[in-house]
């Protein structure tokens, strides 16, 4: 007969190894061979890839135009802009419902050690093609919150990206109506002033990375030996079809010298 303590001893190690074989036979069933999970990974890859189509922000560009991702652990860049300090924070982005982006960047006016910072954001929206939808910034500091109104400026659509006077005529009202709106707050601190121009300036850098503003290539100039080449060439063909025409005979083909 088996003693209590080793019937209870037995059944727990029954019940280990059954727990043990079920857990075994989870895993087996819920996660696939390496390979299987592989294949899938690269099918999702490529299909993500393969339905998005619309603009896309270049971070990299971005930072480095604001000198480099090197603050807060690579998630922003500190810089200088008119004898006050500032700081971007990396771009959240997101995509519309129509396949465009919705921006939204976070700049803060760095005070010093000894005083709370000024923060603003900047919202800009683009529509599947790359053109601005809508641009709008707010700042707060000291308890106050200054919005501009929501500039809008779209193209019609199925029209391609809109031009540098497009891009400009959005950034410059922006700038105006927080410039207008700031002045009736009676701030004097420089770096406060000067907050207005350094959104602008992240607006003009971030449509320098979106590939808002497109540059049409120049076509080089025809050298006016080619073109008198052409002309005399044009100018043979037709005389040629003169003397077919009169003669009924064709015109021998001239042999290379």
């Amino acid at each position: 007969m088996i003693s209590p303590p080793t019937a209870v001893f037995l059944a727990y190690k029954m019940n280990k190894r059954l727990l043990a074989a079920v857990n075994q036979l989870r895993y087996t069933i819920l996660i696939p061979s390496l390979p299987s999970m592989k294949k899938l990974i690269l099918t999702l890859c490529l299909t993500v890839t393969t339905a998005w189509a619309g603009p896309i922000v270049n971070l990299d560009r971005l930072g480095e135009q604001l000198g480099g991702w090197t603050s807060k652990q690579s998630r922003a860049a500190d810089y200088e802009l008119s004898g006050s300090k500032y700081r971007t924070w990396k771009p959240e982005i997101s995509p519309t419902l129509e396949g465009g982006l919705f921006i939204s960047v976070r700049i803060d006016h760095l005070r010093g050690l000894f005083a709370s910072d000024d923060h603003s954001s900047l919202q800009i929206i683009l529509d599947q093609n790359g053109n601005i939808i809508s641009a709008q910034s707010s700042m707060a500091f000291q308890g106050r919150k200054i919005t501009s109104d929501a500039i809008r400026l779209g193209a019609s659509a199925g029209t391609t990206a809109l031009g540098v006077e497009h891009v400009a005529k959005v950034g410059t009202e922006l700038l105006a109506d927080l410039s207008a709106k700031l002045l009736n707050e009676n701030v004097a601190e420089p770096g406060r002033v000067s907050f207005p121009a350094a959104i602008h300036h992240n607006y003009n850098l971030l449509c320098l990375s979106t590939g808002l503003l497109e540059e049409t290539p120049k076509e080089p100039d025809a050298k006016p030996e080619d073109s008198q080449k052409v002309e005399q060439t044009a100018l043979k063909v037709q005389q040629d079809k003169a003397a077919v025409q009169k003669t009924g005979k064709p015109i021998p083909l001239p042999t290379g010298s």
